[in-house]
């Protein structure tokens, strides 16, 4: 499997606290069948030093990848940003303050949970236009995408790969986002599941639940698209291959 979104690198994001943290995630994450992973801390936050946000993330990146070689864990680390949304992100992508998914043309995007939905109307097209491929992370915890779940349809309509979070899918954060998650993948629209893990106690790495709930409630195809190879083939830059998609009607 293929882990497209986590928080994995210490000292960065509110993901892993320390090394050992880190460490303890990634074996986690192969203990549960994982083989890569993409490091997507935070990015673009206002505190971030804007001007050394970049290789400060390549310095830790690149000490977990000696970490793990050291340990002898057989996980591979992909590069990326979870990157919150602002009305400069292509100028800041195109300037290079800003990374995405493996230096390919995909983008993980989020949003408060509060956005308004013409907010992400806006920030698609302007990343669509700007010729990236924008990752919409975990719409199902979006108040909009919960009051309209038509939003998402119309979204993968554009062009935007839709990303859902391991927690919504298991329930983790309440009923409302498990319903909403759910109703997403029954019509056909999640591309990508991920794990979002934070830490190696909550929010986890561990993937294996994740897989088996994915394939008892939609289906034997499913893990292998969401976990597989939609990630996969994002990760190298190809289009990603979608079941036919059901609309919602108003």
């Amino acid at each position: 499997m293929i882990d497209l979104h986590t928080h994995i690198l210490p000292g960065l994001d509110d993901g892993a606290s320390s090394w050992e943290d880190a460490l303890e995630m990634a074996q986690m994450a192969v203990d549960s069948g994982v083989t890569v992973l993409a490091a997507t801390s935070h990015s673009n936050l206002p505190h971030q030093r804007e001007d050394i946000w970049v290789e400060t993330y390549n310095r830790c990146l690149e000490r977990l990848k000696r970490l793990l070689v050291e340990e002898k864990i057989p996980l591979q680390l992909a590069a990326g940003m979870e990157i919150y949304a602002s009305d400069d992100v292509v100028q800041k992508l195109k300037r290079g303050m800003l990374l995405t998914l493996n230096q390919t043309r995909y983008v993980l995007v989020e949003f408060p949970m509060n956005v308004p939905a013409f907010k992400i109307y806006q920030v698609m097209d302007r990343l669509l236009e700007g010729g990236y491929l924008p990752v919409l992370a975990h719409p199902e915890r979006y108040h909009c995408v919960q009051h309209i779940r038509a939003h998402i349809y119309e979204w993968q309509q554009m062009g935007v790969v839709i990303q859902v979070n391991k927690g919504s899918i298991l329930g983790r954060f309440g009923e409302t986002v498990r319903q909403t998650a759910d109703s997403i993948l029954r019509h056909r629209l999640a591309a990508v599941a991920a794990s979002d893990a934070h830490s190696p106690v909550w929010r986890t790495t561990s993937m294996d639940l994740l897989a088996g709930t994915l394939e008892r409630k939609y289906g034997e195809s499913c893990p292998w698209l969401l976990l597989e190879e939609n990630p996969g083939r994002i990760l190298e830059g190809r289009q990603v291959l979608w079941e036919e998609p059901i609309p919602y009607f108003k």
